[in-house]
């Protein structure tokens, strides 16, 4: 005979089990228990298991390694063995019939029963007449509910209109933080970095040194020893300042007193100062002069100046005042650019907040025929920003606003009445024209109690006379051949024109 063998694990239960036990298409089956498990320890789980096969049409047998499993098992009458094979080897013998209950109450009457519970019909049920009145009154009580669900109206109302103006005194200051109604709001702040060079003609000048003055030095031997005149040997005037000369070769006085020697010389520093007369230069700087005495036996000659371009304190400080009134007719032109579209600039506000760089060339006490400065600076104004006069113009407007009107969603215009002007104490001062559209505020619940029930054409004559409107209603009918306007408010949807 054909068994299905069916491997538990350690978490299976009844339920699982059972599940598995089901898929089984065979007479008989056997269920291994995994070794050391406690899994279906109870008398009850093997009972229910049991049964369970009895309902399949197979018969239960066990493999289990547990001597107290197989003897509860045995106890219920279900085949138990130690192996598979053992199982598949012997004969399973007969399962012992379930216990069933005994039945303690007489079996019920089943007629009298269903008499009680459907008893005969009236008569006047039966009739055909009495049957298609109530078929009647059913399908009107269908139509009305139908009447009244089925129908929807959508109604499209135009508002009247009407448009209001108002002229005002305003005032900015950087002192004020937040919006009022007494007509002040914040004045802010706006900058611009610039940078700009400029250059100009010097209009100074100055004699400086052109060429170097040269001659001839004449050494007179003081003792009896030759001495040595090294070259770049410096001998000067005694006036103050002296003229200094160097020698422009290496030459040597003869032994003996009052020997001589002739040595070029050449100024140290150009300029006509060094055009000396004869006999001027007489002083030695050197360690040499208690060894040889100097003179210059002619005149130096050739020293030369020249006239040169420089700028004055007068060039520096126009050049500065013209730069920087063009970088500030810059800043007049770049600040309002900053701004986004409906604020309101205020030119007298503006101001160098700070000079970042200031270089002049050539350096002050330098030469030179132009005179160039390169400037950066940083220039701010005061504003007023568009989304501050809104509030403002909004409160101011709301205060005077019409009974039974509220404000159109886009139609606020606000132009500056005149041209704001900031005095000394950085107040700007100007006047504002406000104008916005209103539109009256219509109430749906209004309009739909006018038109519950109506003809349209009644409908909409009620919404007219009843409502602010600028023109006639229009009414849109769903189904379009209904006749009356819905009966329920909710069927009526109620849509204005902004």
């Amino acid at each position: 005979m054909k068994t299905q063998v069916i491997q538990l694990d350690s978490h299976d239960d009844v339920t699982s089990v059972r599940d598995k036990m089901s898929w089984a298409k065979t007479e008989r089956i056997l269920l291994v228990f995994p070794r050391r498990s406690r899994i279906l320890a109870r008398t009850l789980d093997l009972r229910l298991l049991r049964r369970h096969a009895a309902t399949l049409g197979a018969q239960l047998a066990i493999a289990a390694r547990s001597d107290e499993l197989r003897r509860a098992a045995s106890g219920l009458g279900i085949p138990a063995f130690a192996t598979v094979a053992t199982a598949q080897r012997q004969e399973w013998g007969r399962e012992k019939a379930l216990d069933r209950p005994r039945r303690r109450f007489a079996r019920p009457d089943l007629r009298r029963m269903r008499r009680e519970a459907f008893p005969p019909e009236v008569r006047w049920r039966s009739l055909i007449g009495f049957r298609f009145l109530f078929f009647t009154l059913a399908v009107l009580a269908i139509l009305s509910v139908l009447s009244l669900f089925i129908p929807s109206a959508a109604i499209q109302l135009s508002p009247a209109t009407q448009s209001q103006s108002l002229t005002f005194p305003v005032s900015a200051s950087p002192n004020v933080s937040t919006v009022n109604l007494a007509g002040s709001l914040p004045a802010r702040l706006t900058s611009v970095v610039v940078e700009h060079s400029k250059t100009v003609q010097a209009t100074g000048s100055v004699v400086i040194p052109n060429a170097q003055a040269q001659g001839l030095a004449r050494f007179r031997n003081l003792t009896t020893a030759l001495t040595n005149i090294p070259a770049g040997m410096v001998i000067s005037t005694q006036t103050s300042p002296p003229v200094r000369f160097a020698t422009t070769v290496e030459a040597v006085v003869a032994a003996g007193v009052g020997q001589t020697v002739d040595v070029p010389v050449q100024a140290v520093a150009a300029g006509s100062t060094g055009n000396q007369p004869a006999d001027t230069l007489v002083a030695i700087e050197s360690g040499l002069g208690a060894s040889v005495a100097v003179t210059n036996p002619g005149p130096t000659t050739g020293g030369s100046d020249r006239t040169a371009s420089i700028q004055t304190a007068a060039d520096r400080s126009h050049l500065h005042e013209a730069l920087l009134a063009e970088l500030l007719d810059e800043c007049k032109t770049s600040l309002p650019q900053t701004l986004t579209a409906g604020d309101v600039y205020f030119p007298d506000s503006l101001a160098v907040s700070q000079i970042l760089t200031e270089s002049y060339f050539p350096a002050e006490g330098q030469s030179g025929d132009t005179l160039s400065l390169t400037m950066r600076l940083q220039c701010q104004a005061q504003y007023a920003s568009l989304a501050d006069m809104t509030a403002l113009v909004g409160m101011s407007l709301d205060a005077s606003l019409p009974e039974g009107f509220v404000p159109a969603s886009d139609g606020l215009t606000i132009l500056p009445a005149s041209i704001p002007l900031t005095d000394a104490d950085g107040i700007t001062r100007w006047d504002v024209q406000a104008q916005r559209l209103l539109r009256a505020r219509l109430d749906p619940l209004t309009a739909v109690q006018l038109s519950l029930g109506r003809r349209p054409a009644d409908a909409a004559q009620r919404l007219e006379d009843n409502l602010p409107l600028a023109a006639s209603p229009v009414i849109q009918l769903q189904p379009a051949w209904w006749p009356w306007m819905p009966a329920i408010p909710f069927r009526i949807t109620i849509t204005t024109n902004n």
